[in-house]
């Protein structure tokens, strides 16, 4: 009588596991696939007509950065940065329309001059 191993005993049991469990997941895999509903084209169009009127929204960013130097020689930077955010409907009417503007302004030090 052979004797083997527990490692080999291990082994050989996860390989029957694998290839059961890989042969119980094909078929169920394969089978899974959903039935497509018998419905006429009139009930379809009468059912969903919503699905065609979402809004779509556009956003558009623009920075605009301007420096200016003082008579004390530092420089005033002004970072303007404005955020449309347009909503239409299905046939390109605007629904809402909003405007957002952010002003930074910052004052460096004199640049150095060497």
């Amino acid at each position: 009588m052979t004797r083997t191993h527990l490692t080999q005993r291990l082994a050989l049991l996860g390989a029957c596991g694998a290839l059961a469990a890989g042969g119980a997941l094909l078929p169920s895999t394969a089978l899974a696939a959903p039935a497509t509903p018998q419905v006429t084209a009139a009930q379809t169009i009468q059912e969903h007509p919503a699905h065609e009127a979402r809004p779509k929204e556009v956003v558009k960013t623009s920075i605009t950065t301007t420096q200016r130097t003082l008579r004390d020689g530092r420089v005033k930077v002004i970072t303007v940065k404005t955020i449309t955010r347009i909503t239409k409907d299905h046939h390109g009417k605007v629904i809402k329309k909003s405007v957002k503007t952010i002003t930074t302004v910052k004052i460096r030090p004199a640049p150095d001059e060497e």
